[in-house]
């Protein structure tokens, strides 16, 4: 009988320890999954920045879009769009631009960015030149 019930403790501990483990391995996904959706954030970011960079040396918008739906105003490895280090080397940038529906001297930027993880995620601004300076500034984000 004491046979019996050390086997029975066993096979209870075996189970307990097979769930810790599924516990451990599926939070350690998780939080992999999150950092990968905030290096792509992030990396989204850092490419509406970017083209807002490039669009302040332009002087007339309309040369850059010219009549067309939407532009590619930056493709590419964000190391290299940086020109730094100190990037992760795999994540992807593409950065489009459209002109406003509605004739304004706004323009609609969108920037999508992908990491080695595969997680892809998508930033959306819209910015403008003011008049008096021509300083450029964001109108909405999401």
């Amino acid at each position: 009988m004491a046979l019996v019930t050390a086997l029975m403790a066993m096979l209870m501990m075996l189970a307990l320890g097979a769930g810790v483990a599924m516990t451990t391995l599926t939070e350690g996904a998780i939080a992999a999954n999150h950092r990968d959706g905030l290096q792509a954030l992030y990396a989204a970011e850092a490419g509406i920045d970017l083209a807002i960079n490039r669009l302040r040396a332009v002087a007339d918008w309309q040369t850059i879009v010219n009549g067309r739906d939407a532009v590619l105003l930056l493709d590419g490895r964000l190391v290299d769009l940086l020109q730094t280090g100190t990037v992760v080397s795999g994540i992807v940038v593409v950065v489009t631009v459209s002109p406003d529906p509605a004739g304004n001297d706004t323009l609609a930027l969108q920037s999508s960015a992908t990491v080695p993880g595969g997680v892809r995620r998508t930033v959306q601004a819209s910015v403008r030149k003011r008049p008096a300076t021509e300083e450029v500034e964001i109108v909405s984000w999401r």
